[in-house]
């Protein structure tokens, strides 16, 4: 029982040492990440920098002997991460489950986020430079997230004003409600239809 309590002890001292070191790299990134001004959805920078961090820790937690693979165990550090910025169990749970399904490619190899994070030292830039790879990728740009925000209160004045024409035109309130509420889904379906189109692009 005791030697089962100390390598529990030594396994969440691991974790929060390579969870320090990952805030530290990060920390180290912004200022280059900040000076490039990228403009990306907001999806697709949390992704690529979750990903980016669970191959630091996974480099770091290379050096302390415990029985998952260094590379398990960075993920497992980025799910104690994640619930220590506020998610919850089992939110941090799905996420894990899902950067691990997309960390490697079709052939089986580590992806440019994991990998750039596997090399990172402070301050190297390395971040900035998975970032850089996609600048000139329209499928992961900010402007089709920009768009579906954008398209919502346009969808609700459509609404109101085809509510309102139709009441002008003597037609019933169900039937005017019919009209703006079709009105507001078509916008935001055609929104919605242009996002999905321009997300399609992958990390790899």
């Amino acid at each position: 029982m005791h030697s089962t309590q100390n390598q529990t002890d030594v396994a969440a001292q691991v974790i929060a040492a390579c969870v320090v070191h990952a805030r530290s790299i990060l920390d180290s990134q912004i200022p280059t990440i900040q000076n490039r001004k990228f403009d990306f959805m907001p999806g697709f920078i949390e992704t690529a920098t979750q990903l980016y961090l669970a191959g630091v820790m996974w480099n770091f937690g290379e050096q302390f002997g415990l029985p998952t693979t260094a590379r398990d165990r960075g993920f497992i550090c980025l799910m104690s991460m994640l619930v220590s910025d506020g998610m919850t169990s089992q939110k941090a749970q799905e996420r894990i489950t899902h950067l691990n399904q997309i960390s490697r490619n079709t052939e089986g190899q580590d992806i440019l986020a994991i990998t750039a994070g596997y090399n990172a030292k402070e301050s190297d830039g390395s971040l900035a430079s998975v970032f850089e790879r996609f600048s000139n990728v329209p499928e992961v740009s900010g402007a089709p997230y920009r768009l579906l925000d954008r398209s919502k209160p346009i969808a609700l004045i459509l609404a109101i004003a085809g509510t309102l024409l139709a009441l002008l035109l003597n037609n019933s309130w169900g039937v005017a409600l019919g009209i703006g509420v079709i009105l507001g889904v078509s916008t935001l379906a055609i929104a919605l239809a242009m996002y999905r189109q321009a997300v399609k692009t992958k990390l790899q």
